[in-house]
């Protein structure tokens, strides 16, 4: 070999030698320059809602800790799949992320065929917020309590009829769980979204109504409304009156809307790091945090792993509801 190509070749080994070196040095780098532009947060509903509204203050939060825009750019429609196959197929690059509401897992309880893997396709930075659902029925009726509701059910002729904002909806699995455990005759009725259910619920068209506390919780407030639990592990801070499922001896019946975010898999996890640590940072503003308590949140601000358990836990609790009652997705 001559001697300048041996000198070529011991440089170019030389330099190969050194990038494994190097990459820890780049990496942390690119971490440390992240963001350097907008960062694209989709929301897989439609502009307005409950999710809405939680990404885009989480989101102006983010963009005051890490310095550039976080945009909400909503991708409504097929039960949030449409948003979350168009974050699970995104370079994994820190620039576009999710803001995951419920149906990250009950799209895989209720047993839909997916474009994505809630757990292998996503990195997931923080779990945000929950929102238990509430059972409430019109103040005209008699009903007071969860066994009120039982004892009614099995006393009338068909049982009682239940609304819900859809079929495979978290408060409709809540409403079968409750059915099968109580072993009374509950029909659904349901509705293509919540305001239409919220309003019939309202007028004393249905008996009883079963959602989150956004926005039926503020009927209650008003007065339009009488509830009779809340689906949580412990009573809410905004209705402290109202008896969780648990003190009626429905300890199983816990149903919470959540909200999370989430990156593409593959995503560096030195970006996932800092994302998570600008979340954690801006819920627990006090001016944040006390909003979403105001709202009826629940803040969790969970760690990554927090967030992978929390999911799986929930595809766990309502995959045997969904195979009872043998709901299918509309």
């Amino acid at each position: 070999m001559k001697s300048t190509s041996r000198s070529r070749f011991l440089r170019a080994a030389a330099a190969a030698a050194a990038l494994p070196a190097l990459a820890p040095l780049a990496h942390a780098q690119g971490a440390d320059a992240y963001p350097n532009r907008s960062v694209r947060v989709v929301v897989p509903f439609a502009p307005g809602g409950a999710l809405d509204t939680v990404a885009r203050l989480v989101a102006g939060k983010l963009a005051e800790r890490l310095g550039q825009p976080f945009v909400v750019e909503n991708k409504p429609g097929a039960a949030n799949v449409i948003g979350n196959d168009t974050v699970a197929k995104a370079a994994p690059d820190g620039y576009t992320l999710l803001f995951a509401a419920a149906p990250l897992a009950l799209n895989t309880a209720l047993g839909m065929k997916l474009p994505y893997d809630p757990f292998t396709d996503f990195a997931p930075i923080s779990l945000v917020a929950t929102i238990p659902a509430l059972i409430v029925t019109h103040p005209g009726t008699p009903y007071r309590t969860l066994k009120d509701v039982v004892d009614a059910a099995r006393a009338k002729p068909g049982g009682l009829n239940y609304a819900t904002a859809g079929v495979g909806s978290m408060p409709h699995l809540l409403g079968e769980a409750l059915r099968t455990k109580a072993g009374v005759p509950l029909a659904h009725i349901g509705y293509k979204g919540a305001a239409p259910a919220l309003q019939d619920a309202i007028a004393g068209t249905v008996p009883i109504f079963i959602d989150a506390y956004i926005p039926t919780g503020t009927q209650v407030v008003a007065g339009k409304l009488r509830a009779i639990a809340i689906a949580s592990e412990k009573r809410s801070p905004v209705l402290p009156d109202v008896p969780t499922t648990a003190e009626q001896g429905y300890p199983e019946l816990v149903g919470n809307g959540f909200y999370g975010l989430l990156a593409p898999a593959k995503t560096p996890p030195a970006i996932v790091e800092k994302l998570h640590a600008a979340v954690v940072d801006a819920v627990n503003k006090t001016d944040v945090r006390e909003r979403l308590v105001q709202m009826g949140y629940d803040v969790p601000a969970s760690t990554p792993a927090q967030y992978t358990a929390y999911v799986k836990r929930e595809i766990d609790r309502w995959t045997p509801v969904v195979k009872a009652a043998g709901i299918r997705p509309e």
